[in-house]
């Protein structure tokens, strides 16, 4: 294990970063390969490993978990057909985190046969449709079909790169093992194939990345997290927090900038308590972008931008119902944004950066006050978020960080509420919610001390504000909040 994890950092060890420099000023490209030798595009591997992938997910829920909706025949695929698309009951972790990460090893079954990002996109979305409607006993999933399609690009681009950053084919012995297995932790479809080509254990004179000299920071920070409800503070919950941060390459390189070439990606976990293990996943990547402005130590740049957004926390008993402090996701995103930093000069040491986004939410989704089919108690929709960022480090020691995000989700195709619930079974009523509109809130604060260049003391504090518009029933207003204190390291 501990050669695992030496093996795994080292390709970190040379990341350029400082603190409140998130976007480093500097002028050459690094996003081209170390090598001549392209992965040859292979469609039919790649459909073949798509189709592979669905039939062991099923034999799995069929002969080993014996589920009833694996129990698929003819009759079952012409239902499917005939029905149609329909709203699912499944839980929120499986719709809006389980099923995107399942669409990200169908694009990476493409991205890692030699296939482009936007060449990938169809065999995500072609894997989420053979699912729906032939691999389950059920009506195919509207929700499903765009979280894995939409939510499964995003984290298969992000993992493939990931994993990229792990590969070095120059290496052998345990610190080749220990790399090879890192990388297929994070893109397993990847480390297949790596294994079939043999590339897994043959030695060159190059890495055989992708993508090499790739600007990053990764921040690992621990530390207690106390979460609590505004109006109930002292029965709040107290948890290990782990956050994971990744900032992958910079907006600032070149004029334009293609698909990923510069993306953030947080992942939260909370250990020894009540809440969800993963309580946070938030990417942000630009599909496309352009510096249009510069001078001196001061850029700007535009572009579009893909986000996903995942925050979930366990539900508490109120009065006769049970509802959760707080749930927002943001599967399927797209929108505009704007990026802006300042560098810090020897007569000037402060740094400043401010992100701004606004985007269009093809599928969100929000806790409800009422809702309850099976395993779901939440409410699907669209709409749109704001996000604005905004921080300033003085002398790379100090700095404060204030977020502020915004999403607004309306829940279009209800329920009747004098609905006899006796009478009918879950699985067909087929709506999003309860019709109405969420409007969630998420402000935070961080405080920050650099030690030495590496280690980081952060002192956080978020807000979760939501209000929930509901025609049938009364309108909910609830706040959350949590506080963190954190020891962070740059690896």
């Amino acid at each position: 294990m501990r050669i695992l994890v030496i093996s795994g950092l080292i390709l970190l060890l040379s990341a350029q970063w400082s603190w409140g420099q998130h976007f480093p000023m500097t002028d050459s490209r690094n996003y081209i390969s170390d090598t001549t030798l392209f992965t040859p595009r292979n469609p039919w591997r790649a459909a073949a490993e798509v189709f592979g992938l669905n039939m062991a997910v099923w034999a799995f829920d069929r002969y080993m978990l014996n589920e009833d909706f694996a129990r698929i025949n003819g009759s079952t695929i012409k239902s499917n057909f005939r029905k149609g698309p329909v709203w699912d009951t499944d839980k929120f972790s499986t719709n809006l985190f389980s099923h995107p990460y399942h669409g990200s090893l169908y694009f990476n079954a493409a991205r890692s046969n030699g296939m482009n990002f936007w060449q990938s996109i169809p065999f995500s979305a072609g894997g989420s449709l053979m699912w729906e409607f032939f691999m389950e006993a059920e009506p195919p999933s509207i929700n499903d079909m765009l979280a894995t399609t939409f939510g499964g690009v995003e984290l298969g681009e992000i993992t493939f790169r990931l994993s990229d950053l792990f590969i070095d084919n120059r290496s052998s012995g345990m610190e080749r093992v220990g790399r090879e297995v890192l990388a297929g932790v994070l893109s397993p479809v990847r480390a297949l194939n790596r294994i079939i080509t043999g590339e897994a254990w043959r030695h060159s004179t190059s890495k055989g990345r992708t993508y090499s000299k790739v600007p990053i920071n990764f921040i690992v920070s621990m530390g207690p997290r106390f979460l609590a409800e505004q109006e109930h503070s002292k029965h709040g919950t107290t948890s290990l927090n782990i956050d994971f941060r990744l900032d992958y390459g910079n907006p600032f390189h070149d004029e334009f900038y293609s698909p990923y070439e510069w993306f953030q990606f947080r992942f939260g976990i909370d250990l020894f308590s009540t809440q969800p293990v993963v309580s946070q996943v938030n990417a942000v990547g630009a599909l496309w972008g352009k510096r249009i402005w510069s001078k001196g130590p001061r850029a700007l740049t535009a572009g579009i931008f893909q986000h996903f957004d995942y925050y979930d926390s366990e539900l508490r008993t109120n009065s006769s119902r049970e509802v959760a402090p707080y749930r927002i996701s943001e599967a399927a995103a797209l929108g505009g944004g704007l990026i802006y930093y300042k560098e810090s000069t020897p007569d000037d040491k402060v740094d400043v950066f401010a992100e701004f986004y606004t985007t269009g939410v093809a599928l969100g989704a929000s806790v409800s006050d009422y809702l309850k089919l099976e395993e779901r108690d939440y409410n699907l929709g669209s709409g749109y978020s704001v996000k604005l960022y905004t921080g300033l480090a003085y002398n790379k020691r100090w700095g404060l960080l204030l977020d502020l995000e915004n999403y607004h989700i309306f829940t279009w195709k209800g329920y009747d509420p004098d609905i006899d619930w006796n009478t009918i079974d879950p699985t067909t009523l087929n709506v999003q919610g309860d019709t109405g509109n969420a409007r969630l809130t998420v402000f935070s604060t961080k405080l920050f001390y650099m030690i030495k260049n590496r280690w980081n003391i952060v002192l956080s504090n978020r807000y979760f504000s939501r209000r929930t518009h509901y025609k049938y029933y009364d309108d909910i207003e609830s706040s959350t909040y949590d506080v963190m204190l954190s020891l962070g390291v740059r690896i």
